[in-house]
């Protein structure tokens, strides 16, 4: 389902791949507009057409030119901005990470894959992953498109993605009892999650807890939940649920909470989103 949401100056449209609904598309030209500190579930894999994207991560700030990649592994907080006054204009793939390990199996031999580097120099695969991108916007032979998708995704793979564990996994004292902290979040992401859950759970007080919470995962409890809830918010309008249903359903206060939520983290309004 396609998703679009247009001003003068900035434009920005989500939508599912016809013929692979596993990968989400997104296209977009900002000048001013600003992403809230947020991450994705899925891998995400961009290219840069025009000015320049400044992210801020965990370990500081990434500007991406024009002509150069951008991939962020799942889960990786990240803001987004433009590092140019021009903005910047951009195409987006988001790889469902089940896809993602099942084609990693097949090409490397594992399930495990992550990417060590968010800005990538790689002109054949810019090339071929913008043109890819385009033609997911025709309605074309679906066998060719997904096999276009397929291919875009193995050759990121091949040449950029690093095997085994991830590299950042935390080895601070504590780190099975974030854990713990996390999961619970993940398990009870549509309910009213207190801090006093989270420390019973983890048996840390409030203080220690957010904070090393937050330098391990890249976000606070709270707005780690609020990113859960986004996240599956944004799965139910792209499959065309209403907003205020899906609102309801996702935890938001109401339908208001929840387009607010939607443009700052994926650059689109519900309404848009469903349609």
């Amino acid at each position: 389902m396609a998703a679009g949401a247009t001003t003068q100056r900035e434009q920005s449209r989500l939508w599912t791949a016809p013929s692979t609904p596993q990968v989400e598309l997104f296209s977009a030209r900002f000048e001013r507009f600003a992403f809230d500190r947020h991450s994705h579930e899925q891998l995400s894999v961009g290219v840069i057409e025009r000015g320049a994207e400044g992210l801020q991560l965990q370990g500081g700030t990434v500007v991406i030119p024009a002509g150069q990649l951008v991939v962020l592994n799942p889960g990786q907080v990240h803001t987004g901005f433009a590092a140019q006054d021009a903005g910047w204009q951009y195409r987006m793939f988001y790889f469902d990470t089940d896809m993602v390990a099942e084609l990693a199996r097949e090409r490397l031999g594992t399930r495990e894959v992550w990417f060590p580097q968010t800005a990538l120099r790689d002109p054949g695969l810019f090339s071929f992953l913008r043109r890819v991108h385009r033609d997911q916007e025709l309605s074309g032979d679906p066998l060719t498109a997904e096999s276009l998708l397929l291919r875009g995704l193995g050759a990121v793979l091949r040449r950029h993605a690093r095997t085994g564990p991830v590299g950042n996994v935390p080895e601070a004292k504590g780190a099975q009892a974030l854990e713990v902290a996390r999961q619970l979040l993940h398990d009870r992401w549509a309910e009213q999650v207190t801090v006093a859950d989270l420390t019973a759970a983890t048996g840390w007080n409030r203080a220690t807890l957010i904070a090393a919470f937050r330098r391990t995962y890249g976000l606070p409890p709270h707005a780690y939940l609020l990113r859960l809830r986004a996240n599956r918010a944004r799965r139910l309008l792209l499959a065309g649920r209403q907003p205020a249903e899906v609102a309801a359903r996702t935890g938001f206060s109401d339908q208001a909470h929840l387009t607010r939520v939607c443009k700052r983290y994926f650059g689109v309004t519900p309404g848009a989103m469903s349609g």
